[in-house]
């Protein structure tokens, strides 16, 4: 009896036969390499069976190739049988299932069952085209029940043995390789899953808006991100496994932050997970941190996120720091301070209100605690206060009879609103006392004040002010009402009037004689260096600029600024001055901080500044500005009745440069027949040279009366009066002559030096040598 051979034994049977292949046979190991060399290089499923079907349709006698769950024919099925579905391959025999023999089924037509029309264009096959299907399984884990090669030939075709074992090895190796492509896949996707996730949480690590680091049980840092190497000024590759957490922490907080991190990991009840910390940036700075750690399941890493708050902390500092100043300013101010509810009763009151009312009086009624009054202060609104306005009043108590002053504020809580009231009580009980004995003293004053302007009226000198006319007195009374003010005055007059006199003598009679009185004369500065001579400059502000100087406005702060020739001023300095005169200030050449001047403008002019108000030379508002106080000094032809007086004063004041010349009747006589244009000037130098030269010389003279007194008294000297070496005479007068010049220029030596025609040192030589300084 035979026995059924077995698969092995068939494989051995059908490879014995190899030898006899014909060689149209060899497209089957052809077609094998090709179909190894895709498994081996094709890096996915689906390329790999487009090129086992390009295999099959270009290097075997097949149409073609097909993939297909399995639908498998049993066993003894008759050629031309239709091909039934088949629940799975494990229902096959074995026989069936290794593909030794597997059945052949032959299709009467071609459908789109079998064939896409995709394929059956490609293939150029008609509806009707008889093939034969051969069927192996394949193990693709993408299929449930499996999947079948189906490869179509042309009807009647009868395969050689070899074929089904070369495809049922190719089959067998295709459900690997797919396996592995299977499994392979699977990795990829678990890595690239990975890798999205370690992405997302490094995003979140970098991205978490707060400094984060990862430490180790050694407290190793492991881990940063960019907001914590900001935060200490560090690069990642100088932080990350090369410093401990401990580096960062400033010394009194390390101690602490070791006890966390150990009792951490040791599991110890207690530990805070959040903390507030001091580290160190490498500028140097300590930051302050409120830190948050936790642990890392399993590893024994921990994670930790810091927010700096070093602004916050600072403000708190600074917020302590301003309460504990409050508190000792409450605790030391001598007045009085409480703070009251709407009812009038005390919520708070300092030291000094305790110590007085002798009790803390919280809860009790302000009025009762502090003035023993059944009702509230008269002058006190808390309804007002509380409204939002704030009021202050001078109220004396009933019950000490002191004085106070009370300034009552609302109180706001935290949303704006007015909650309570706070009241603050100065004693100003000595000042009162002062007022009252002002008062009585200003009694006093005013009447002194008669009479010392009853004696004014028989005065004949005022300060250097020489005059007993009533003209000079009314002027004497001005400027005593001038010199009570702090108003600018403005002083009209013609030239040698003595003006300048007038301002001198109202600012030593004001409270500000003990500081500078600055005399300018408007008229004599450049105009283009008017602005720094009167603001003053800082160094570097121009060429020649080496140093700071202080301007006429910043050298009379304190006092009185005399401005000469007022209408002479440029309408751009009368801007300036008009700001500086009306506190908004000035500001230096080359300079930016606004000095505000404490000064007081007293001006004087020969001219009608109400016709250069209407010309427009003047500024309107700066002419109402300085034309507060005005005072007119008369011309001496309108005071002829000062002329002895003033005759006397001036050779009283030359006299002590030499022998008093006598005067006769006929010099006086000239004197009041004269105008006298250039008025005490004038005068002053007539006198001036006659006790130089011992001759009465009216350089100007303005009428046939003044003619007539020139030739009056025109002479000169006896011979007894010249007597002396020629040097002396020729001294004499040169010093004349140097006089006359000076007199006639203002005492301005450079324009003296160039009237006369020679260089300033040489004038200064001969002032000097002649005494003329």
């Amino acid at each position: 009896m035979k026995t059924k051979p077995g698969p092995d034994q068939a494989k051995h049977d059908i490879l014995g036969q190899t030898a006899r292949i014909p060689a149209d046979m060899m497209w089957l190991f052809t077609f094998s390499s090709l179909c190894r060399r895709a498994m081996l290089h094709t890096a996915d499923a689906s390329g790999l069976l487009d090129e086992i079907v390009s295999a099959v349709e270009s290097h075997t006698p097949y149409y073609t190739v097909c993939f297909k769950s399995v639908f498998y024919p049993e066993s003894g099925l008759e050629s031309g049988d239709n091909c039934t579905p088949h629940s799975g391959i494990d229902d096959l025999s074995p026989f069936h299932r290794r593909c030794v023999n597997p059945k052949i089924k032959s299709l009467k037509r071609v459908t789109d069952t079998d064939f896409p029309k995709s394929v059956q264009k490609r293939l150029g096959m008609k509806s009707g085209t008889l093939a034969t299907a051969l069927y192996f399984p394949i193990n693709d884990p993408c299929e449930k029940g499996g999947r079948c090669q189906v490869f179509y030939a042309p009807s009647g075709y009868v395969p050689h043995p070899l074929e089904f074992l070369v495809l049922e090895e190719l089959s067998a190796d295709l459900g690997k390789t797919l396996d592995r492509m299977h499994r392979n896949r699977g990795v990829e996707e678990q890595i690239l899953e990975l890798t999205r996730q370690k992405e997302m949480y490094h995003s979140v690590f970098e991205n978490t808006g707060t400094g984060t680091i990862i430490i180790d049980p050694d407290m190793m840092i492991l881990h940063v991100n960019a907001k914590f190497m900001a935060l200490v000024g560090l690069e990642r590759n100088e932080i990350e496994n090369r410093m401990r957490w401990s580096q960062f922490v400033v010394p009194g907080d390390n101690e602490m932050m070791q006890n966390y991190h150990y009792g951490r990991r040791k599991g110890l009840s207690g530990i805070p997970t959040e903390y507030e910390c001091r580290i160190f940036a490498t500028s140097g700075d300590i930051r302050y941190i409120d830190m948050k750690v936790g642990m890392i399941p399993g590893t024994g890493r921990s994670i930790a996120s810091f927010m700096d708050i070093t602004k916050r902390k600072l403000a708190e500092n600074r917020l302590r720091q301003s309460e504990a100043q409050l508190s000792d300013i409450i605790r030391t101010f001598e007045g009085l301070i409480y703070i009251t509810s709407k009812d009038y009763r005390v919520e708070f009151m300092n030291v000094t209100l305790q110590e007085k009312a002798g009790r803390s009086g919280v809860g009790e009624k302000c009025y009762r605690l502090i003035h023993g009054l059944d009702s509230p202060c008269v002058g006190c609104r808390l309804e007002s206060v509380l409204s939002g306005e704030t009021r202050r009043w001078e109220l004396k108590s009933p019950r000490d009879g002191r004085w106070y002053w009370s300034i009552q504020s609302p109180v706001y809580d935290n949303r704006g609103r007015i909650v309570k009231a706070q009241t603050i009580h100065l004693d100003i009980t000595d000042r009162k006392r002062r007022e009252e004995q002002i008062s009585e003293d200003a009694d006093l004053l005013r009447n002194e004040n008669i009479v010392l302007r009853s004696a004014m009226k028989e005065r004949y000198r005022f300060e250097n002010i020489v005059g007993k006319s009533p003209a000079m007195q009314k002027v004497y009374e001005l400027v005593v009402r001038a010199a009570a003010s702090n108003a600018p005055v403005i002083i009209y007059g013609e030239s040698g009037t003595g003006k300048e006199l007038v301002a001198r003598a109202i600012h030593n009679l004001s409270k500000r004689s003990k500081k500078q009185f600055v005399p300018v004369n408007s008229g004599a500065i450049s105009e283009h260096i008017i602005e720094s001579e009167f603001f003053g400059y800082r160094k570097g502000a121009f060429t020649g600029a080496e140093k700071d100087k202080e301007g006429f406005l910043g050298t009379a702060d304190g006092g009185t600024l005399f401005l000469d020739e007022i209408g002479d001023v440029g309408p751009n300095l009368q801007v300036k001055l008009l700001r500086a005169i009306e506190g908004g200030g000035y500001t230096p050449v080359g300079s930016t901080r606004v000095i505000k001047p404490d000064l007081r403008i007293v001006a004087a002019t020969n001219k009608n500044l109400k016709h250069l108000v209407e010309k427009g030379v003047m500024r309107e508002d700066f002419f109402y500005r300085v034309h507060i106080i005005p005072i007119r000094l008369p011309a001496l032809r309108e005071r002829k009745e000062d002329i002895p007086l003033l005759v006397d004063y001036f050779l009283s004041a030359f006299g002590d440069q030499g022998q008093i010349l006598p005067m006769g009747g006929k010099i006086m006589e000239a004197f009041f027949l004269h105008d006298w244009p250039g008025n005490v000037r004038e005068l002053q130098n007539v006198l001036h040279r006659y006790m130089t030269l011992g001759k009465i010389d009216f350089m100007e003279t303005s009428s046939d009366c003044g003619a007539d007194a020139q030739e009056q008294v025109g002479f000169v000297r006896e011979s007894h009066d010249l007597c002396g070496s020629l040097n002396e005479i020729v001294a004499d007068f040169e010093k004349g002559i140097i006089l006359n010049a000076l007199e006639e220029n203002r005492w301005q030596k450079a324009r003296t030096a160039l009237a006369l025609g020679i260089h300033r040192k040489t004038l200064f030589t001969k002032m000097k040598k002649l005494g003329l300084e």
